[in-house]
C-alpha cells in the first residue's frame, strides 16, 4: 500500500505521484491546511477534509481501460479543483521469468533471454553466484557472476541474460534483484546447458 500525499505550497496544490505494483492499493493523505479535496479515482469515494484529516480508506487501483499489460499510468484529479492532477504508475509484480534457459553451444553467442520481469526499473543486481557441472554432475567451476561469458543486462521490461558461454557444462546461477520501488527478488536458481 502506498500513501499519496496532497500538499500545498502557496497557491499550488500537488498530488504526489506514486509507483506501485498491480497487487497494491493506495490511500490519500490530505496535508493541505486550507482546503478539503475529493480524489476522482473511481475506487475512492471519501472526501478528505482540511488537514489534519484522516487518510482516505484503502483504494484499489483500477486496471487500464484497454487490455494492456503493466506498466501503465492511472491519471486522476480532484472533483472540486480541476487543475489538481496526479498519476499512479502501475507495474507488474517483480518476479522470475524463464528459469531454464534455452540450450546453448560453447563459444557461440546466445540470444537475450529474459530471466526477471516486472518491477520498476532501474534495477540493482547483486549477489551473483554460479557453478558449472559436467555430465557426471561434478562441479568443474564456480565463482562470482552468472558464468564465464554470460552477463545480466537491464531492459524496460526486466532483466535479460546474454553473452557467449565459454565452458561446456550445465550452468546454474542465482542473483538478487532490488527494483526502484524497494521490491526484492532472490534465491531463484537459473540453469542453462552448454554443449560442445
Amino acid at each position: 500500500m502506498k500513501v499519496i500525499a496532497i500538499t500545498r505550497l502557496g497557491n499550488q496544490v500537488t498530488f504526489a505521484p506514486v509507483s506501485i505494483d498491480i497487487t497494491e492499493n493506495v490511500v490519500f493523505s490530505n496535508q493541505d491546511p486550507q482546503q478539503a479535496h475529493w480524489p476522482t479515482l473511481p475506487t475512492c469515494t471519501n472526501q478528505l477534509g482540511v488537514a489534519p484529516s484522516p487518510n482516505s480508506s484503502e483504494c484499489p487501483v483500477p486496471p487500464p481501460s484497454a487490455t494492456a499489460d503493466p506498466p501503465y499510468t492511472v491519471p486522476y484529479g480532484c472533483r472540486y479543483h480541476s487543475q489538481e492532477q496526479g498519476t499512479i504508475n502501475v507495474y507488474a509484480v517483480l518476479a522470475a521469468d524463464t528459469t531454464t534457459l534455452a540450450p546453448a553451444a560453447v563459444n557461440r553467442p546466445i540470444g537475450a533471454q529474459r530471466v526477471v520481469l516486472g518491477g520498476q526499473p532501474p534495477y540493482a543486481i547483486s549477489g551473483q553466484l554460479y557453478q558449472i557441472t559436467d555430465a557426471g554432475n561434478r562441479v568443474i567451476q564456480r565463482g562470482n557472476g552468472i558464468g564465464p561469458g554470460l552477463q545480466l543486462t537491464q531492459g524496460q521490461q526486466g532483466i535479460n541474460v546474454s553473452g557467449t558461454p565459454t565452458v561446456v557444462g550445465t550452468y546454474a546461477f542465482t542473483f538478487t534483484v532490488d527494483d526502484s520501488m524497494g521490491r526484492n527478488l532472490q534465491q531463484t536458481q537459473y540453469t542453462m546447458v552448454v554443449s560442445a
